[in-house]
This record gives C-alpha cells, structure tokens and sequence, in this order.
C-alpha cells in the first residue's frame, strides 16, 4: 500500500521533532527538508503530498517561501504559526496556504486539519473525468483538475479548486458563507469567515479579468457569495 508522503520544513527543531513523529506514528513517510530552496528545486517531481512548514524555514520565512512555491505547485500546505487569530492565519492564507495551526495545538486537531487539506486535494470529482464544466470563457476540466479563464491555465491551490468547483456546481445562487466555510474548510471553521474573504480574493486574483470590479465571483453582501454564470459573454 502506498504511503502519503509528507515533507516537513520547520526551523524551531523540537516542533519539527514532534512533527515529524506524530507523521511517522500515524502512517506518512515523511521527509525533512533542510530548507525552502530544497523543496523548490525538488517539487516539480510530485513526490510529495503535503508539505507542513513553519512561519520560519532554516533558510527563509515562511510566507516568502510559501509564494514562491505557489508559483510552481499546488501541493497542499498546511503552516504551523504562533497565533491563529489576527494577521498571522490571514496572511498565511493569503500568500497561499491550504491552513494555519497555531501552537499550542492537539494531536487530534493536527490530524483533523490535515485530514481536511488531504480531502480537499483529492480527486472528489472522479466520476465525471470526462466532464467540463463551462462558466461563460472559464472551462473547467473535472479530470484534469484544470481552470482555464480566457484561454489560459489558472494556477489554484487545491483549497481554491475545491471553493470554484462547490459554487460552480451551483451557477447563479447566493451560498451562504456559513455553508461555504463548512464544504470548503470543515464544520469547525464554520465561523471563521477571514478564511473565505482571503480565499474568494485569490480566487478572484486568477479568474477575474478585473479583480476589483468581479464578473464571476459576485458578494452578495452580508450574505455570501456566487458564481455568475455568464452563459453569453466571452468574458
């Protein structure tokens, strides 16, 4: 049986330490990567499926690496940090992040929150691999796991794939942001709407022509969110 392969990239050495036996315990084949340059060189190869880094890396900070991984793979990450709430989960998030834990945490709440970001990467929507889903010029490859917007690839992490696929299921409806948080992030993010402000504007940041003024991804404010449909345009 194939094992989930998990790198870990932390400076502090005795939450890497525990990290990286709570891993193994439970079953990952895990690897400590001795900084950021090291797994940027080497995730192109797609061996590794989850990645567990620190807010401080060996060789640089946390959200520095983590946009320069973006840029070249959507493996999901969860960041480990000091503070959950305030600018901390927000700006992991932002930089592209699937999830923030802050420190004190359990071992049921890591995993829990693993188990989310793992879900979330998988492959839901494999009984219709030869479907596309098209929302006026955005083609979405179910198979592929693909969004192509005006003819290009938009490069979403796995979280952003999971949020565009939930409301594009259901074109032109208001979802509520509770409903969204709990598909998307789980039951005990439910109330955690900064989660959904920073995903909806990295969403927008790769499908809108214009993020500031979104032809797709509308608010509907102090409700929820949708995803127009816009069946004529070739927007």
């Amino acid at each position: 049986m194939n094992r989930t392969k998990a790198i870990l990239a932390i400076r502090d050495k005795e939450s890497l330490r525990l990290l990286r036996a709570n891993l193994r315990a439970a079953g990952f084949d895990v690897t400590t990567a001795p900084g950021g340059h090291y797994i940027l060189g080497n995730i192109a190869d797609g061996f590794w499926h989850l990645l567990v880094v620190g807010e401080a890396l060996p060789d640089m900070e946390g959200l520095e690496f983590i946009k320069l991984l973006r840029e070249v793979s959507d493996i999901p990450v969860v960041m480990m940090g000091q503070a959950e709430g305030g600018a901390g989960v927000a700006a992991a998030l932002r930089a592209g992040a699937d999830d923030f834990l802050a420190y004190p945490y359990s071992t049921d709440e890591f995993f829990a929150r693993v188990g989310a970001v793992m879900r979330r990467a998988g492959r839901e929507e494999g009984d219709e691999e030869d479907g596309k889903k098209r929302i006026g010029g955005m083609v979405i490859d179910l198979g592929r796991r693909q969004v192509v917007v005006r003819g290009k690839a938009a490069p979403l992490t796995p979280t952003e794939y999971k949020l565009l696929i939930y409301m594009a299921e259901r074109p032109n409806q208001v979802i509520c942001h509770e409903e969204l948080l709990t598909h998307v992030w789980g039951e005990d993010h439910a109330g955690h709407v900064h989660y959904l402000r920073v995903g909806v504007g990295r969403l927008r940041q790769k499908i809108e022509a214009d993020p500031a003024s979104p032809a797709y991804l509308v608010t509907r404010s102090g409700v929820g969110y949708m995803l127009q449909n816009r069946a004529n345009s070739g927007y």
